[in-house]
């Protein structure tokens, strides 16, 4: 993927080149059928943005650039007037056609050892696709910036959050980091360490002076602490050789901040001491040191004469040190961490409160979120009961540390009429991921849930791959009935059963695959489908595939002339570029209908067929925005005409509107 389209499929953003020149009334005109292009491809521009469009050089190319950027289905399924074709054959005839496609490609191959580059398909009649279904979803919300903005604004957007870059985000991020002046890299607050790690190595390898470097590297990070997270990444890039001019840079950033600073970095825990042991080696400090005060430290580190904060801490509390949660509160994010291990060492849960709570600004959301996901569905987590009850007493502390938390942030909800306008979304079966969001990113983050439309007849699963060599991508779907018996198709199991049918097990590149779900006959007796898809065989993960384009699809006409592949009706889609080979695509709750994407990697095929899916969805995201408009003194409102905010999930198309997503939920 290159850097623009990454900018589309994740911030939903296009950068254009704004002419000087107001726009005149044809110019807006134009841009106007332009917008009527888009939205037949499933997306649409707020009214600002199609004036920003009318008045820019890229206005007659856009909407080809908007559609490459979306991604096609370039190939047919084994069999093309998919689903009636499948539909009308029988078991013999579908197994038949697949015994003779294995045979002239994996066939050929492990016998007389000839490499394949097509298998043999059955020559099946294919219907010219001429009808476009229905429009079943509402277009999506498309952002214009201008060229000038394209490194500048993303890299803002993504570094400001307060929780760990996807893979995606952190493509972006490389790309803005070689092309952003060291004052504009260094002007964004990067406020979850991890995401340092990029930037920091832009700037550390890049052309510019030694002392700008520096001055740089010492702004963006706070302490020693993510002087020596950076480093570790740098050092094994690096092939853990770094130059003399390296070396020197990095003992004076060291040294560039307070020698207690350093002192207590050094060894934060037993297995990072040992870490910042190996670095200093490989970085020969006391050889380019400078200060008596910082070797000083480094032996005292090197004869054992240091003992970590969380050794020290976890020796008072194991012995029940009244002093013990002093110590802990000194640093309340640690503290909170440490929660359940404070409670096992005999601490009440309001005694660590006591302590927490005057200090809820402190703390990260992300964090107090993602242990209230983990916390609010006791039952489903352990058959432990110490640790059960032990969940059920934390849960509503949390919350009460959530609402401290986010009372302190400073929002334009505050004290206003806020209206909800979420009309695709459950929220209720919706969650906020943090640690667990996928890596394969999106617009739409992994975890929210889509309500299917009444419209819709059937969800669509589909995969395009295409290499210089041949690849095998397989799509499986596991579906629960309303008995808890698991019925499987796809690529190792049933090509058809009742609700679902699958398109054919093609082992070749340049190929396309579909499973369909038909939420008509799969009602009452179908409680929930897993989507997963695979690689079989050509490379050990999906990010080395050259393209493999997924995505689900809502479906109203099926039929040997409509459309196999609509983009105005796909949900969600993703160009995979993770390092892995088993990915849990996708979860649809046939009684609810809603549908979610997931888009967690597992370590074997068989893991990623079975959802752990649970309907109760423990901390939704309508929870969450509850607490937040309670803790900013905001009221909901049911009238949008009554409302000061309108809070919408995707790009807000008016000036009263703040998008969720964009805010990050305002978790900042």
């Amino acid at each position: 993927m290159n850097y623009d389209q990454l900018l589309f499929s994740e911030l939903r953003l296009a950068a254009i080149t704004v002419k000087d020149a107001e726009p005149t009334e044809n110019d807006i005109v134009k841009a106007m059928t332009v917008n009527e292009e888009l939205i037949a491809l499933g997306y649409t521009l707020a009214p600002k943005d199609i004036v920003l469009l009318a008045g820019s050089e890229d206005i007659d190319g856009f909407v080809a650039r908007i559609r490459e950027y979306i991604g096609d289905v370039k190939a047919e399924p084994m069999y093309p007037d998919f689903p009636s074709q499948v539909m009308a054959m029988s078991e013999a005839q579908f197994r038949f056609h697949q015994m003779l496609h294995y045979l002239t490609t994996y066939g050929l191959e492990t016998v007389p050892g000839v490499k394949v580059i097509r298998g043999w398909l059955p020559d099946m009649e294919s219907t010219e696709k001429t009808k476009q279904d229905d429009a079943l979803l509402n277009a999506k919300v498309l952002e214009l910036i201008p060229a000038e903005d394209r490194y500048a604004v993303p890299y803002g957007k993504i570094l400001r959050k307060t929780e760990r870059m996807d893979d995606k985000e952190r493509m972006i991020v490389r790309e803005c980091a070689a092309n952003l002046t060291a004052e504009e890299l260094c002007g964004v607050t990067v406020t979850f360490k991890q995401n340092l790690l990029d930037v920091f190595n832009a700037i550390f390898t890049s052309e510019l002076s030694s002392d700008v470097k520096l001055d740089c590297l010492h702004r963006l990070c706070q302490h020693t602490g993510d002087v020596w997270k950076c480093m570790d990444y740098a050092l094994t890039r690096a092939g853990f050789h770094f130059k003399t001019s390296q070396k020197r840079l990095i003992v004076k950033l060291l040294e560039s901040f307070p020698v207690q600073d350093f002192r207590a970095n050094l060894i934060l825990s037993g297995k990072k001491g040992e870490r910042v042991l190996l670095m200093l080696k490989f970085l020969d400090f006391n050889e380019y040191s400078r200060d008596e005060a910082f070797k000083r430290a480094v032996a005292d580190f090197r004869s054992g004469k240091l003992r970590s904060w969380e050794s020290g801490a976890k020796f008072m509390a194991e012995r029940r040190a009244p002093e013990a949660l002093d110590i802990y509160s000194e640093r309340p994010g640690m503290m909170l961490r440490h929660t359940t291990y404070l409670m096992r060492s005999g601490y009440s849960i309001d005694e660590i409160m006591g302590r927490l709570l005057p200090k809820a600004a402190a703390l990260k959301t992300q964090t107090i979120v993602s242990l209230l996901n983990h916390f609010s569905r006791p039952e489903k987590c352990w058959e432990d009961n110490a640790r059960y009850r032990e969940a059920v007493e934390l849960a509503p502390k949390l919350e009460l540390l959530l609402e401290g938390r986010l009372a302190a942030n400073d929002t334009p909800l505050k004290g206003k009429k806020v209206y909800l306008d979420t009309p695709e979304f459950d929220l209720d079966f919706s969650a906020i991921r943090v640690t667990d969001k996928s890596s394969e990113g999106g617009y739409i983050r992994s975890g929210l849930a889509y309500k299917i439309p009444d419209g819709v007849r059937c969800i669509r699963f589909f995969v395009y791959w295409n290499d210089t060599q041949r690849v095998d991508v397989d799509l499986h779907g596991a579906a629960t009935d309303i008995e808890g018996k698991q019925i499987n198709v796809g690529w190792n199991a049933r090509f058809k059963d009742g609700s679902m049918v699958f398109s054919g097990d093609i082992t070749h590149s340049d190929a396309a695959e579909y499973i369909d779900i038909d939420l008509e006959t799969a009602k009452g007796k179908i409680t929930v489908v897993s989507t997963n898809i695979n690689l079989f065989s050509g490379y050990p993960t999906f990010g080395e595939i050259d393209e493999c384009f997924v995505g689900m699809m809502a479906v109203s006409k099926t039929g040997e002339e409509v459309q196999l592949y609509d983009p105005k009706n796909c949900f969600f889609t993703h160009y995979l570029t993770g390092k892995y080979r088993f990915l849990h695509y996708g979860l649809i709750d046939v009684e609810n209908r809603v549908l979610i994407f997931d888009g967690l990697a597992a370590k074997k095929s068989a893991d990623a067929f079975y959802s752990q899916y649970d309907r109760s969805c423990g901390f939704s995201l309508r929870h969450y925005l509850d607490i937040l408009l309670h803790s900013q003194g905001a009221s909901e409102v049911t009238d949008p005409n009554e409302a000061d905010v309108t809070l919408v999930m995707g790009k807000p198309s008016k000036e009263t509107e703040i998008s969720l997503i964009d805010a990050n939920f305002f978790m900042e």
